[in-house]
């Protein structure tokens, strides 16, 4: 089916920032699976759909058909799925991401290596 999940080093865009409340899991296969997951108690807004764009330009939106009641947050991982090949890819994945007891929603754009 795939092979094993591959950790991705995660590093935020701004030094002096919060540390980003998510982090990129990937299952590697004909097609691989790409996964947000975010840190416990953070809400991942599904009304802005995460993105990963690739170094070539391409741009991968995650998305899940699990929401909230309210559809403004995922309330499971978003995915996407994309035949990106065993090559070594690097990107940024945008995120807007409403960390545990924040009622306002920050925007994270963090580079990815997998």
């Amino acid at each position: 089916m795939s092979r094993t999940l591959v950790a991705v080093l995660l590093i935020a865009v701004a030094a002096c920032g919060p540390a980003a409340p998510f982090h990129l899991a990937v299952e590697h296969g004909r097609v691989s699976r790409l996964r947000l997951v975010g840190a416990p108690g953070a809400r991942i807004n599904a009304r802005l759909k995460p993105a990963l764009e690739l170094e070539d330009g391409t741009v991968l939106r995650f998305d899940s058909p699990h929401l909230t009641p309210d559809s403004a947050y995922f309330f499971d991982a978003p995915t996407v799925d994309a035949p990106l090949g065993d090559t070594p890819h690097t990107g940024i994945v945008r995120a807007s991401v409403c960390s545990a007891g924040e009622q306002l929603c920050r925007t994270f754009a963090v580079a990815v290596r997998f």
